[in-house]
């Protein structure tokens, strides 16, 4: 596990989650709207497609992407989440209620994990006040 500034305990509890309860999972992470990692947990016998440079703009981007989303809110609703599917993983970005990011890399072609991860991310949210 890797940490860069301090999150709360509630969120270290949600990434322990996702890789605990979700086998397909392969990276979990949580950053800021500045693209800072906070945290960053990897599943044991897992090697990152990209390098810790690599994953940091890709995550700029995404936060981008939310930037613009954001926009819209006001006529269309707040945005859930967001999958982008790639050859080798699926990436799911979910907004957390304290404005960090959650970021989660899954392997294969399962989509029913979502389910999973918001079922997850609802219940930290409601029973340990994330």
């Amino acid at each position: 596990m890797y940490m860069s500034q301090s999150v709360s305990g509630h969120e270290e509890k949600l990434l322990n989650m996702i890789l605990g309860e979700i086998p397909s999972s392969r990276v979990a992470m949580i950053c800021d709207h500045d693209g800072n990692i906070l945290w960053n947990s990897i599943r044991d016998n897992t090697t990152s497609y990209l390098t810790m440079d690599e994953t940091k703009e890709s995550l700029k981007r995404s936060i981008e992407t939310w930037k613009e989303r954001n926009k819209f809110s006001a006529k269309i609703g707040n945005g859930k989440y967001a999958i982008v599917a790639y050859d080798k993983i699926k990436r799911i970005t979910i907004p957390l209620p304290n404005d960090h990011l959650l970021f989660v890399s899954l392997e294969g072609e399962e989509f029913g994990n979502v389910k999973n991860i918001m079922t997850i991310v609802d219940w930290v949210s409601s029973n340990m006040g994330l």
